[in-house]
């Protein structure tokens, strides 16, 4: 190949700052070409110096200076809206607890939506059908087919009178 790339290029390919396409394709000259490796491993062999120039004179700062920059820090006044803050956080915290409780405890039967509260008069009268097949001294099933007009059925039905319940005579059946 004839095409070399420049110091730059070779730089970023290093930290890792090209796009995946141009990175692939330097990564594959590189396999290639001699002189573009050489650049590379300079540019490498000098960011390992200056990496270990760094660490080695690096310098810590003097106790005084850290103990100036505390102080600092300690006495700096705090802003009005920090102050405020300080001071009235507990004091309205504690309403608006309280009162965000309170909504949502009484909020929340008014939030749901309220379904059928009635009973439905079928239940009833299945209810009273099934005690009046219990009780052998009750007024007695009304029949499916009973309609007011309707005298047969009424007259063939046995009813019995609760009042005329206590009149019977179990022995023979008879009423006094």
């Amino acid at each position: 190949m004839n095409t070399h790339y420049d110091r730059n290029i070779l730089i970023d390919y290093l930290h890792g700052a090209l796009e995946p396409a141009t990175d692939a394709a330097v990564f594959a000259h590189l396999e290639v070409c001699n002189d573009c490796r050489a650049a590379r491993n300079e540019e490498t062999a000098i960011a390992d110096a200056l990496r270990a120039f760094a660490r080695e004179t690096e310098l810590e700062l003097p106790s005084m200076v850290k103990a100036r920059v505390w102080d600092a820090i300690r006495h700096e006044k705090p802003s009005l809206l920090e102050r405020l803050r300080s001071r009235w956080a507990p004091a309205l915290a504690v309403p608006v607890a309280a009162a965000l409780a309170l909504a949502a405890y009484f909020g929340t039967p008014i939030m749901r939506q309220p379904g059928p509260t009635g009973v439905a008069a079928s239940f009833f009268l299945d209810e009273h059908n099934a005690e009046a097949t219990q009780n052998p001294l009750g007024p007695g099933i009304v029949p499916a087919s009973y309609s007011p007009a309707d005298t047969t059925a009424s007259a063939s039905a046995t009813y019995i009178d609760t009042a005329d319940a206590a009149t019977l005579d179990s022995a023979d059946g008879a009423v006094r």
